[in-house]
């Protein structure tokens, strides 16, 4: 199941799984913003600072900063959400900020939210608190400390204050992690080693070399990195040098998850994704073109990850991003410039997903996707005139009929 609740649409606009950062990944999740009465969400006092912080007194102050989060989205109020966001913290800043504003300059702008809850709340070293947070029955966990002036804050640790770092070596890959994730660390080394063998299992291609993993705790790792992503793969000059980065669970930049799930479901789906852009690149691409949506669309096909809610809210509201825009322009809105997309882009990810399934659905399974990326790397040009050959080489189609009946399957998949 996939995550939903209100934030969950942001999710899928933003985290996007991606190859060769900072071109940000989903992975990540998807659905419809619940619409609220437009009321305001009511902004509370701060607590006074207090020497004694039980767990009464840190979630009722974490409350505080989350009902001036949900009024900050909902108003665009930029202002009161820097009032409730660690401002001496410079990459975990920009992060917020940068997915804020991804969100106000979405086609989703606009949808009021209601209210995050705190469940729980536990401490961790150097004056932060753990939140376990719901909306609608779905959880996030989010890091808060309490400054000097009483409010508390959402903020993340330095790179320093992380610990011990920590390597785990096995015959696949290396995992490179932190002692701040120790009670994670053997989870996502099991799960990287399971997600490797569905991706063989899929694609039927087994690559050779040994890659490493890199776990990130927190925002701010030397180097910098798109505060839209939620991983991305980067080929390396030798196929040793291959990485993953993910962002760890229980991390802000992590986001949503099905509590009834687990965080592992999701992080699951994210490194399935990536690997599938290993395997393509050490076991494919000397031997096939494919284009950005079809490299994302088969990741999130091998991943199993539709992203139904976000796409089927996009299809019944006339929002389908067209494989090719018609109307061209300098800024193209369209699937064959997923990249470089102004908005939407985590959408698009939901809808490369459907470009593949339709095209395996329709053309004898995966091999007929490979027989179009065969088509696609024989066929020179551009835009319509460019798919229209490709389509034509691989299944006999013109642009105009795959486009209409790619719509058409929409309608009636989503």
């Amino acid at each position: 199941m996939r995550r939903t609740g209100w934030f969950i649409i942001l999710i899928a606009l933003m985290l996007v799984a991606c190859t060769n950062q900072p071109a940000p990944t989903p992975t990540a999740t998807e659905a419809v913003p619940t619409a609220v009465p437009a009321t305001s969400v009511p902004v509370s006092e701060p607590t006074p600072v207090t020497t004694e912080l039980t767990p009464e007194v840190v979630a009722a102050g974490i409350q505080q900063a989350l009902d001036s989060y949900i009024e900050a989205y909902n108003t665009n109020n930029i202002e009161l959400l820097r009032s409730v966001v660690d401002q001496t913290n410079a990459p975990f800043r920009r992060l917020v900020e940068e997915r804020f504003n991804t969100f106000q300059e979405s086609s989703f702008a606009g949808s009021r939210f209601g209210r995050m809850r705190v469940l729980e709340v536990k401490p961790r070293d150097h004056g932060f608190w753990q939140a376990a947070i719901d909306d609608g029955g779905y959880r996030r966990d989010i890091l808060f400390r309490q400054i000097e002036d009483g409010r508390w804050v959402m903020s993340e640790p330095t790179e320093e204050q992380l610990g011990e770092k920590i390597r785990i070596e096995n015959e696949y890959f290396t995992l490179n992690t932190y002692e701040w994730a120790a009670e994670v660390n053997t989870i996502i080394e099991d799960m990287v080693v399971r997600a490797r063998q569905q991706v063989i299992d899929t694609l039927g291609r087994t690559p050779e070399n040994k890659f490493n993993v890199y776990l990130r705790p927190i925002f701010g790792i030397t180097p910098p990195v798109n505060p839209n992503s939620l991983a991305w793969y980067s080929a390396g000059s030798r196929p040793r040098n291959d990485r993953i980065d993910i962002f760890a669970p229980f991390s802000y930049a992590f986001g949503f998850y099905d509590p009834n799930v687990g965080w592992e479901a999701e992080l699951y789906s994210t490194i399935v994704h990536e690997l599938t852009h290993w395997a393509y690149t050490r076991a494919f691409a000397q031997e096939y073109r494919i284009t950005d949506w079809m490299s994302e669309g088969l990741a999130e096909y091998v991943a199993n990850n539709p992203r139904r809610n976000a796409v089927s809210a996009a299809v019944r509201m006339g929002r389908i991003i067209p494989l090719v825009d018609p109307n061209g322009g300098v800024r193209p809105q369209d699937m064959d410039h997923m990249t470089t997309l102004e908005v939407d882009r985590g959408l698009a990810y939901g809808f490369a997903y459907s470009l593949v399934a339709y095209i395996v659905e329709t053309q004898g399974g995966l091999d007929g996707f490979w027989r179009f990326a065969a088509a696609v790397r024989d066929t020179p040009g551009t835009g319509i005139e460019f798919y229209d050959k490709a389509l034509q080489k691989a299944f006999g189609i013109t642009y105009e009929e795959f486009d209409a009946g790619w719509r058409q399957w929409l309608l009636e998949n989503y």
